[in-house]
């Protein structure tokens, strides 16, 4: 056996030193293997959506459209549906669509209900909400109080819309991305019933609470497992660095038929 120095030790030991606590463990029940780390989210996001076929993905909340930009990046060919119900934010939406055959906009925003709304619209855009930001979290974010604006939108449930969007999409496979901030939850109700389309999910979760009447992760969490998804990722979207707390996690969701082979 070939004996290389690492650290001051040879190949050669670190490999029987590992057999031995190998055996050990065996004779008392424990196992000692290899395990891939979780893969980073841009690789888990594709790996899932090549694994179930997506052939189509729901961008909501789609803001000036940096997400469905990420995707093409990653090699993601199919269709993709873009909603974004502040006019602002639809025309840099518009100009980040170009002329990809593909991707579609629509200015309205995903809801329960139809009809006429009042959205909250902030300094920053990507914080534009149905709920109101908190005032800490206005500061920690460096949202210009001053800048505060409530305007008018459209919101339609994605039932009512669905079917025909997707007129020239061939049995889809549906994957829904939320980033609505606070109003997930609300966006799946108004998905009923196009539910089984659906093969998996992206929802921005909250550890802390930033908006007024937000539901908690918890809730959420167990709202879209009454739809029958689990949660496959957690994924902190940004960390205080004094505090240490991430106020929220976008979390990937897979559809769950009581398989855990997936077969």
């Amino acid at each position: 056996m070939w004996a290389f120095p690492v650290n001051g030790y040879s190949m050669s030991f670190l490999i029987a030193t590992r057999r031995v606590v190998s055996a050990c463990a065996r004779r008392t029940r424990f196992s000692i293997s290899r395990r891939e780390s979780p893969p980073p989210y841009a690789r888990h996001l594709k790996q899932f959506l090549d694994l179930k076929s997506v052939n189509c993905v729901l961008d909501e909340g789609a803001f000036g459209g940096g997400f469905a930009s990420a995707l093409r990046s990653s090699g993601f060919e199919g269709t993709i549906i873009s909603f974004e119900p502040v006019p602002s934010s639809y025309v840099l939406l518009q100009q980040r669509m170009g002329h990809d055959p593909l991707w579609s906009g629509h200015q309205y925003g995903l809801s329960d209900k139809s009809g006429e709304s009042v959205i909250n619209t902030y300094s920053h855009g990507d914080f534009n909400s149905l709920l109101v930001l908190k005032p800490d979290a206005q500061a920690a974010y460096g949202i210009d109080p001053s800048r505060h604006d409530r305007i008018s939108i459209q919101l339609r449930r994605l039932d009512e819309v669905l079917p025909a969007l997707l007129a020239n999409v061939s049995t889809p496979g549906l994957f829904v991305k939320m980033d609505t901030q606070g109003h997930d939850v609300r966006v799946m109700m108004g998905a009923t019933g196009v539910m089984d389309w659906i093969v998996g999910l992206q929802s921005e979760l909250p550890a802390v609470q930033c908006y007024q009447g937000m539901p908690g992760m918890s809730e959420a969490l167990q709202q879209y497992a009454t739809y029958g998804f689990v949660p496959i990722g957690f994924y902190p979207v940004n960390t205080f660095h004094a505090s240490q707390i991430t106020p929220e996690f976008d979390v990937l969701f897979s559809r769950y038929d009581g398989s855990l082979t997936g077969h």
